[in-house]
Order: structure tokens, then C-alpha cells, then sequence
């Protein structure tokens, strides 16, 4: 399994509601804290930024899934940024990485995770991440 399936998994999990850009990094930061056995080896690596861990590499994967037909991405009218929901396309390869891979654990995880950072706004989301990782509000540029 590469990182780009788990962040698959991850907007998958959001159904019809999708996520939004920061909502895709700290979900996939979270499940990296979780050390589970099934994420690959060379999963994200985050480093502290304007609103706490960021990995470029979460976008860039993002983008070569929507480029890949797995994943929409919706502008959000008045915004720089996107909204990304699954694909047909998307679903049926999530359902697949779930029959090839053990991923039980893991699975059950990126549910409760995104269904957590779903529930938040932003501003509690980056209360919420700098109160348990504090090492990550450094740079933030976040004053919430």
C-alpha cells in the first residue's frame, strides 16, 4: 500500500461531504501519530508551518488523485481552495486497497479520525492539534 492510497482512504471516509485541504492534512497527521503497523514506511513526514504540520506531499498526492479520476476536487466559491470528495472511480479503488491490504485497525481508525476533524471548525481543529502537539504551533500563524 503507498501513502497516496491512505490519503485516498481519508477523503473517501469523508463521503458526500468531502474535505477540505487542511482537513486532509491533519486527518492523514493524526493517523501518522498512530504509529499503526499497516502505514507504509515511508508515510508522510510533517514538519510545523503557518497552521501547523503540513507536508507538501499530502497536496501533491491529492492533486495526482484528482489528475488520476479517484478524487473531485470542488472549488469553494470565494476561496483559494478545494473541496475533495471520491470519485466512482475513487470508491471502487478504496474497496479494493480494503481487500488487498490487512488494514483493519487502520481503517477503523481513519474513520474515527475523520469523522472527528469533520465535526470541527477550523479554528477548533488547530486548538485541538496544537493543544496535544504544542511542537507544532512554532510557526503557526494561527491566532486563534
Amino acid at each position: 500500500m503507498e501513502k497516496k492510497d491512505v490519503t485516498l482512504l481519508v477523503i473517501e471516509s469523508a463521503g458526500e461531504k468531502g474535505l477540505s485541504p487542511i482537513q486532509i492534512q491533519k486527518s492523514l497527521f493524526l493517523i501518522v501519530q498512530s504509529h499503526l503497523p499497516a502505514l507504509p514506511s515511508d508515510f508522510y513526514e510533517f514538519y510545523a508551518y503557518n497552521y501547523g504540520p503540513f507536508c507538501e506531499e499530502v497536496y501533491q498526492d491529492a492533486d495526482a488523485l484528482v489528475e488520476e479520476g479517484l478524487v473531485f476536487d470542488m472549488p469553494v466559491s470565494g476561496q483559494s481552495w478545494s473541496i475533495y470528495t471520491i470519485a466512482p472511480k475513487g470508491r471502487e479503488r478504496a474497496e479494493a486497497i480494503r481487500r488487498e491490504n490487512e488494514i483493519g485497525d487502520l481503517a477503523q481508525y481513519i474513520k474515527e479520525i475523520v469523522e472527528w476533524v469533520s465535526a470541527l471548525t477550523f479554528s477548533e481543529l488547530l486548538r485541538a492539534i496544537y493543544a496535544k502537539y504544542p511542537q507544532y504551533s512554532e510557526n503557526s500563524v494561527f491566532q486563534g
